[in-house]
C-alpha cells in the first residue's frame, strides 16, 4: 500500500518497483532472451525475407540500446516484451 493513500498499488507499479530493484538481473536475462530468441528467429525462420530480418533487427537493437543506455526499467521491460513479441510473430508467420 502507498503511504500517502489507502489505495493498493497496481500490478504494473509493483512490477516496475521490483524491476528497478533487480535492474542488473533483469538486464542480463534480457540480453540472453533477446539474443537467443532473435538469433533463432533470424537463423531458422526469417532467412528468406529481408524485411523480416530488418524488422527483427530494428526492434532487437531498440531493446538492447535501452539496456545499454541504462534507461528507466519501464522502457527496458516494454522494449524486451516488444522484441520477444516480434520474434514470436515472425516465427508464427513462417510456420504457417
Amino acid at each position: 500500500m502507498d503511504s500517502t493513500t489507502n489505495e493498493p498499488k497496481s500490478f504494473i507499479q509493483r512490477f516496475n518497483e521490483r524491476a528497478e530493484f533487480d535492474r542488473f538481473s533483469v538486464i542480463s536475462v534480457g540480453f540472453l532472451l533477446i539474443g537467443i530468441v532473435g538469433g533463432i528467429t533470424v537463423g531458422i525462420f526469417a532467412r528468406e525475407h529481408i524485411w523480416q530480418i530488418g524488422f527483427i533487427a530494428g526492434v532487437t537493437m531498440l531493446s538492447l540500446s535501452l539496456m545499454l543506455a541504462v534507461a528507466p526499467m519501464k522502457y527496458i521491460i516494454r522494449g524486451m516484451i516488444a522484441a520477444l513479441l516480434v520474434d514470436v510473430f515472425i516465427i508464427l508467420i513462417n510456420l504457417f
